[in-house]
């Protein structure tokens, strides 16, 4: 946060699924992700979780791929009869 202003978030489920990762677009491409991200590899790792694994868009896959996560396969959902494009990925710990 700087001052009330959000500039990221993310969830870890037991599971090791890794929802709702979130960076502010004002805040995006300065660390802020890769922060999150970190701190969401380091509690998976106190917690024993031995992979981590999300469904991630296809802008945020360049994001994931370079911090170590790969695609397991593509997922489509047609939302209002347009395609959407997400991938599931995974990085094991």
């Amino acid at each position: 946060m700087i001052g009330e202003e959000i500039l990221g978030f993310g969830e870890l489920e037991a599971s090791g699924h890794i929802d709702c990762f979130y960076c502010h677009r004002d805040h995006q491409g300065v660390g802020v992700g890769t922060a999150l991200l970190a701190a969401i590899v380091a509690a998976a790792a106190c917690l024993g979780v031995p992979k981590l694994f999300a469904e991630v868009s296809i802008t945020a896959r360049p994001f994931f791929e370079r911090r170590g996560f790969r695609v397991v396969r593509e997922l489509q959902t047609e939302v209002r009869g347009v395609t959407l494009v997400n991938y599931l990925m995974e990085r094991f710990i």
